[in-house]
């Protein structure tokens, strides 16, 4: 054999060592397939949270929860999260149909978001909104949809909101109206 037919035939050798060494498509899906599938489903979910100081900081209630670990996140159906700045009683109760949360903290709630303060004789009530993202740690919160806020004689509305949860403190940012009501006496 000649010089150009050793390196063809080691080239197509070489090639076909590498072939068999790739992943074939069949192990591709189904390794896909797997990441997909939850891990872990729980039913009626019910989850504290503890501070360092031994104080509930939030606490979730779910119809259902599924934690998948390749994808690093769960997903809740039902969500109900109760926070508590103040260790004594909670301060915000947030519902929404679901919930996404990622690295344990960050928590992305989407469809029929409510969020309740629970505080007595505040001036905001109720927040509502379809799409709201809150930081666990730092106890801040943040949308770009449209948010209804609703106090005890108004009603405000706007596009985008930031607030602290642990300060009880709400920002909307864009296209702001407002209705006032009288009370009557």
């Amino acid at each position: 054999m000649n010089r150009p037919t050793w390196f063809f035939a080691g080239l197509f050798l070489l090639a076909l060592v590498l072939w068999q060494l790739s992943p074939s498509e069949t192990q591709q899906l189904s390794a896909k397939r797997e990441a997909s599938k939850p891990n872990f489903v729980a039913e009626k979910l019910y989850s504290v949270s503890f501070g360092e100081d031994g104080s509930p900081r939030y606490r979730i209630y779910a119809e259902e929860m599924e934690f998948f670990e390749q994808l690093k996140h769960t997903t809740f159906a039902q969500p109900k999260i109760l926070v508590y700045p103040d260790p004594s009683q909670p301060v915000w109760q947030i519902v929404a149909d679901h919930a996404t949360v990622q690295q344990q903290q960050n928590v992305i709630l989407n469809d029929n978001v409510v969020i309740k303060n629970l505080s007595r004789g505040e001036y905001v009530r109720d927040l509502i909104t379809e799409k709201l993202e809150i930081d666990l740690q730092t106890e801040t919160m943040s949308s770009d949809q449209p948010v209804t806020v609703y106090g005890p004689s108004y009603e405000l509305y706007g596009v985008g909101m930031d607030g602290d949860l642990a300060n009880e403190i709400v920002t909307l940012l864009d296209d702001i109206e407002a209705v006032y009501h009288n009370p009557q006496e």
